[in-house]
């Protein structure tokens, strides 16, 4: 049985640091940001995307059937959250790849990233990346996202539009996933400089 939820994480409570959380819209380039940033870091990365998918591969089911499985079963969503809060406050020099990662870490993570980009932008990653139809890759992605926004209100009362919580907002499609990369790295060593004062 999946465990009930649990609360977010405070920073008095880890000792594990520094962490990066990185969120974001499907197909908006934050995973690929992440791994990169974790490698050159020499960090962990976790992500809650690839829990969310294998728990959908193992009950036989594709990302939208398991996503309205989600809505129908909030354990679903609280243990994956609860999964990625319990592994960032037991472990050190991690990324944190979630699209709830900025929510779940804001007040532990030493910095809150947000990598986006225009629909269409990212309906043509995803097709690339799945090699579905543009049509059938556009309807499970619009049911997808809504599908979190309303699960996320519902059990968090978050509102996922909101992104005033994040330290940096990246626009994917004017960045290439290298200038991204650079542009995190960056301010992440000029605020981890600022902390060590």
């Amino acid at each position: 049985m999946l465990s009930k939820p649990k609360y977010v994480a405070r920073r008095e409570e880890v000792a594990n640091l520094p962490i990066i959380a990185v969120s974001g819209p499907h197909g908006s380039g934050k995973s690929t940001a992440a791994k990169e940033v974790a490698e050159k870091l020499g960090y962990e990365y976790i992500s809650a995307g690839e829990l969310f998918r294998n728990m959908a591969e193992n009950a036989n089911m594709n990302l939208e059937e398991f996503s309205k499985k989600a809505e129908l079963q909030e354990e679903i969503d609280k243990f994956i959250d609860d999964k990625t809060v319990e592994l960032a406050k037991l472990k050190d020099n991690i990324v944190v790849d979630a699209q709830l990662g900025g929510w779940m870490l804001k007040d532990i993570a030493n910095m809150l990233i947000y990598i986006t980009a225009p629909f269409e932008t990212r309906i043509g990653r995803i097709i690339q990346r799945e090699n579905k139809s543009a049509e059938t890759t556009r309807q499970e992605t619009i049911t997808r996202e809504e599908s979190e926004k309303s699960r996320y209100q519902k059990l968090y009362k978050i509102d996922i539009s909101d992104l005033t919580i994040y330290d940096i907002i990246l626009n994917s499609q004017k960045f290439s996933a290298s200038d991204c990369v650079q542009i995190i790295l960056l301010a992440f060593e000029k605020k981890m400089k600022g902390v060590e004062k």
